[in-house]
């Protein structure tokens, strides 16, 4: 991850890949990179081409408003972390006794979490833009969706009834940990206790 106020140059295309689609995904990721040191307000056309290093002119090419550049970056952000969440569902990861489910899902929470702080950030930007446009609210509940999914999966695991009705109302307690955990209010060890006590309390209920 760039620090703050790094740049961080365009990635080549790889193999297969069409130089536009990298320079695309360069941008999208510099979005990010800057929403997550200075939020919404620290993107423009300038400040996005100086972190992906290329020229100015790329950035207008490829999206034509700071608000098309963000619902794209923040759209494949939630993509993105949605598809690391499911490939870690279907993994085998949850593969467990029943009562070894809640460390077992916090260890799998945390491998999650543990991308770069600027991407926990985007995700709160997200949710908070969607709620002010349309359009970007796909993007946010196929991220929610995914979260869904995963805990489904482990409460079923552990032997809870109504997993998938209660999935939701776990998704949203680990979130709001998330969300304090961004803010500075627990360390990871903290964060993976609250985590592994949430989810031994819907288990036992």
């Amino acid at each position: 991850m760039a620090g703050p106020g790094a740049s961080t140059p365009a990635r080549t295309a790889s193999a297969g890949e069409p130089r536009g689609a990298a320079r695309r995904r360069a941008l999208r990721a510099a979005v990010v990179r800057l929403i997550g040191q200075g939020g919404i307000a620290a993107v423009d056309h300038r400040a996005v081409a100086a972190e992906a290093g290329v020229p100015l002119g790329s950035t207008t090419y490829y999206f034509a408003s700071k608000a098309e550049m963000i619902a794209s970056a923040l759209a494949s952000a939630a993509d993105g972390e949605a598809e690391r969440l499911r490939a870690r569902r279907d993994s085998g990861a949850l593969e467990v006794a029943p009562e070894d489910v809640p460390a077992r899902l916090a260890d799998v929470f945390l491998h999650a979490w543990e991308m770069d702080r600027t991407t926990q950030i985007a995700q709160f930007e997200l949710y908070l833009e969607a709620a002010r446009n349309p359009e970007l609210r796909p993007a946010a509940e196929r991220w929610d969706s995914a979260y869904r999914d995963l805990i489904a999966a482990a409460l079923e695991r552990a032997g809870v009834a109504d997993a998938a009705r209660r999935a939701p109302i776990v998704s949203a307690s680990l979130v709001g940990l998330l969300l304090d955990h961004v803010a500075g209010n627990s360390s990871p060890a903290e964060l993976r206790d609250q985590v592994v006590e949430l989810i031994a309390r819907f288990a036992a209920a």
